[in-house]
């Protein structure tokens, strides 16, 4: 049903029968317009597909990354953009649109704490695991108290929009040099993400977020 408001010539919104009111700006201010509803066919455009499935996956695994990860500490990660749109950003950009296959986004800037290299490699022994590496180095800025945040996505997303992320929470500090990191999924690709967060004189400052490709045991 269409609204009039301002009396009988006034501003019409809504719809009549298949006709439908809005407004547009014009030279002159808002204008009334009216156009003809019609049934939005379906798509047939193959690549049109492909990019809503990786979107649907990608929403997935940042919805269940969870705001407590993104959403302070991805602010304005990429441009202005906030925390959540920041990581679907991230996490579109890197992924196959023909294969669903998820690859390492760049290293992402969070901050100018110093971070090392941390490496991830399969666990040797615990089904499900990877183990992360880094050296204890303080670089200029860093303490030994600094916190690691460990991430993870799964390379392969599934027809049906599903990819799984993970926050891994798994407790480590920089001198801690290694951890074990139960990823909930054995023989599993990852993409595993981890960033620095600031403690002691350090405290409020994140480091760059490092990507890498692994595989649980």
């Amino acid at each position: 049903m269409a609204i009039i408001t301002g009396g009988l010539h006034g501003r019409i919104r809504g719809k009549i029968g298949n006709i439908v009111y809005s407004s547009a700006r014009s030279r002159t201010g808002k204008i009334v317009t009216a156009r003809e509803w019609v049934m939005p066919g379906a798509i047939t455009d193959s690549d049109v597909l492909k990019q809503r499935l990786i979107f649907k996956c990608t929403l997935h695994c940042v919805r269940y990354l969870g705001e407590g990860l993104w959403q302070a500490d991805f602010n304005r990660a990429i441009g202005q953009l906030p925390g959540f749109h920041s990581m679907m950003s991230l996490l579109l950009k890197a992924t196959d649109r023909d294969s669903r296959e998820l690859g390492e986004p760049p290293n992402t800037p969070l901050g100018p704490l110093y971070a090392p290299i941390v490496t991830f490699t399969t666990h040797g022994t615990i089904g499900g695991s990877i183990i992360a590496s880094w050296s204890d180095s303080l670089g200029v800025n860093g303490t030994d108290a600094d916190m690691l945040n460990f991430f993870g996505c799964e390379v392969t997303g599934s027809e049906e929009g599903v990819r799984v992320g993970v926050d891994w929470a798994a407790t480590a500090v920089r001198s801690d040099q290694t951890v074990d990191i139960p990823t909930g999924a054995s023989t599993t690709d990852w993409i595993a993400g981890v960033y620095f967060q600031g403690a002691g004189i350090a405290a409020g400052m994140l480091s760059l977020c490092q990507w890498h490709a692994v595989t649980s045991l």
